[in-house]
């Protein structure tokens, strides 16, 4: 897990393929690269650990070809980060382009903000990238494949029996924020590799920094990233006040006022640190927009009921002691 490959990373994309594809490709059926965007936000679909919005969106890409049609496109791609906006869309409608079909295959799942607060970002974001694998309906060949994930973290749910998911050790884990829900995914891991055995890949490899050295992660990260962006406009449309069109989600400072005037839709994760923190000083409330909404009723995000009184709130924290 997280091996350096012998040749250089810049001589093997001059080629079309990264050094991890030209080694894996010698011995390999199919190659896939998985990354997730939207971590970091306050709302929308999920994909990094620090930033308030809710949806993370992860995609599996994959080269079915080496062909100079495709080996050209590789050459072209990098992390999502480092391009333009007009630079993403424009890749992302040649990676996607019909043209293609049979000779490279992509497949896109997300994590909603439930998920996320349900769980963690970590563990959502993992989740929906072993989703997005699955979703390449790869059949026979998917046990013959090697994936490889942006990151120190690999999707419990590929690996097989006894694997470990993660680089970090217990202790590093716990050194960070969310230390509970951290630490209960890692002992629970076992339990949550889902699917027998030939339902997974030969083999899943974490790479650091993966999204900017291998063209198929590469191309993973701008699927997920514009994939995300464009719900997060679609967003924008049925929440206009929150401006999610200009910080996808972010915790800007005109986000952060926003939900202090606007209260919170069901976009938004409630325990990343902004929006808890706002909801716990009682800043905030549920938007108005949201509770004329039919199909998420107050009761539904949790917001509807009253804080409890003093009394019941001692009687309440004596119970679980």
């Amino acid at each position: 897990m997280g091996s350096t490959p012998n040749e250089s990373d810049s001589d093997a994309k001059g080629a079309g393929l990264g050094a991890w594809e030209r080694r894996l490709w010698q011995t390999t059926d199919v190659v896939i690269g998985v990354d997730e965007a939207g971590r970091g936000p306050l709302a929308g679909p999920a994909a990094r650990l620090t930033r308030p919005d809710s949806t993370v969106v992860a995609a599996a890409f994959a080269a079915l070809s080496q062909d100079d049609e495709v080996l050209d496109l590789l050459s072209r791609v990098n992390d999502s980060k480092q391009l333009a906006e007009q630079q993403r869309e424009q890749l992302f409608q040649e990676l996607t382009d019909p043209k293609f079909k049979k000779r490279v295959i992509w497949a896109i799942a997300e994590s909603s903000a439930a998920e996320i607060d349900a769980t963690n970002i970590l563990q959502a974001s993992l989740s929906a990238m072993a989703r997005a694998v699955r979703l390449l309906e790869l059949g026979e060949r998917l046990p013959e494949s090697h994936v490889l994930v942006d990151g120190c973290n690999r999707p419990p749910e590929l690996l097989h029996q006894g694997e470990k998911w993660t680089r970090l050790s217990q202790r590093d884990l716990e050194a960070r924020k969310n230390q509970q829900k951290l630490s209960q995914f890692f002992a629970s891991v076992p339990s949550q590799s889902k699917g027998s055995e030939h339902e997974k890949p030969k083999e899943v490899e974490a790479v650091i920094q993966g999204d900017g050295r291998v063209p198929s992660i590469s191309a993973a990260s701008i699927i997920a990233k514009v994939h995300r962006d464009r719900l997060m406009e679609a967003m924008d449309r049925e929440h206009p006040a929150f401006g999610f069109k200009l910080h996808k989600g972010y915790g800007t400072e005109a986000h952060l006022q926003a939900i202090r005037t606007h209260g919170i839709c069901h976009e938004h994760r409630k325990t990343f640190g902004p929006v808890r923190l706002l909801l716990e000083q009682k800043n905030v409330d549920i938007c108005k927009a949201l509770a004329a909404t039919p199909k998420r009723s107050n009761t539904e995000m949790g917001l509807a009921k009253s804080p409890p009184k003093e009394g019941v709130a001692k009687k309440r924290k004596a119970k679980k002691r």
